[in-house]
């Protein structure tokens, strides 16, 4: 297993609102500097390999085979910090005994949500400090 690459994090959405929100609110918190965005499961495989990401976000609504996607996820990135964005609480029972997936229901305040993240991202980098620091924060897609 190797330990992230950098403070990337991948955000799969096919929402346009959803990105630019959520990409502001990913760049404010440390350690993350910079957010790839992804328009669908296949090109998150391949960003996944290719960038050893901090964390990986996927909006429920893009992904129609769930369990399936989250374990290939948590395969291609073991290491990495792995949340799910749903609207509907059967995603959080389906995928409750999933070991490695946090969800996190969409319209949770935005402070709360960092507050969680922040959380979240803290009690990971303990156990899976980063190869590198990164000084500048951009978003891509």
């Amino acid at each position: 297993m190797f330990a992230p690459a950098d403070e990337t994090a991948i955000l799969a959405t096919e929402s346009r609102p959803l990105a630019i929100g959520l990409s502001a609110l990913l760049l404010s918190i440390p350690p993350i500097h910079h957010v790839k965005l992804v328009p669908d499961t296949d090109v998150l495989c391949e960003t996944i390999e290719e960038n050893r990401p901090l964390l990986v976000v996927i909006d429920s609504a893009m992904a129609h085979r769930l369990p399936e996607i989250s374990w290939q996820v948590c395969q291609l990135s073991p290491n990495s910090l792995h949340i799910l964005l749903s609207d509907d609480a059967t995603d959080a029972r389906e995928l409750a005994d999933h070991a490695g997936i946090t969800v996190i229901m969409k319209g949770t305040d935005p402070r709360r949500l960092a507050r969680i993240l922040e959380t979240l991202l803290s009690e990971h980098m303990a156990d899976h400090p980063p190869a590198s620091n990164s000084a500048a924060a951009f978003i891509s897609s």
